[in-house]
């Protein structure tokens, strides 16, 4: 499961969805005064590297600093073609602690501490794969809580609504 989640992450780090973010993130991670950059958060995309190559879908949704539309978060969300479950890729502001890791919750359900993984010029990243309760969890719910904490150990929440989630992971899976 760990190389899977691994290999899930070099796929998806280096996928489109990220190269249209290469401009470097803040230095710091932003309050939650981030925002969707649209009105629809959660996009549909599918790239193929050839004709003969298998379609590669994932949605994802992209929060930007309100007032200067760098990216702070990006939530993607993406369907392994092997079996056919779901993983979840966050990709993270600069100037975090690194050892806290990061964190998820739906509304005020559970919350699950995930690993960061490594980091880049663009930022940091954590991958977790999707269990079907998450899933159905996310479906009904109203926000993903991401947490972190910033490099001088102070608590940082990224709200990420989840409406239109149902409507986008129906249209991911309905792609063959």
């Amino acid at each position: 499961m760990a190389a899977g989640l691994a290999a899930l992450w070099l796929a998806l780090a280096t996928g489109p969805a990220l190269a249209e973010d290469a401009k470097p993130a803040q230095p710091k991670p932003a309050e939650s005064n981030a925002k969707p950059a649209d009105a629809n958060p959660w996009a549909v995309n599918c790239s193929s590297g050839s004709a003969t190559t298998e379609l590669q879908c994932q949605l994802s949704q992209n929060l930007t600093e309100a007032k200067t539309g760098q990216r702070v978060l990006t939530v993607t969300v993406r369907r392994d073609n092997g079996n056919g479950s779901l993983a979840m890729l966050l990709a993270l502001p600069h100037g975090l602690f690194l050892p806290s890791g990061a964190s998820f919750q739906i509304d005020q359900g559970q919350k699950t501490t995930i690993a960061i993984q490594t980091s880049d010029q663009n930022g940091a990243y954590a991958a977790t794969p999707l269990s079907a309760d998450l899933i159905k969890a996310m479906k009904s719910g109203t926000n993903l809580n991401i947490g972190m904490e910033s490099v001088t150990r102070k608590p940082v929440t990224i709200p990420v609504s989840l409406a239109g989630f149902t409507a986008a992971v129906a249209k991911l899976e309905s792609i063959k």
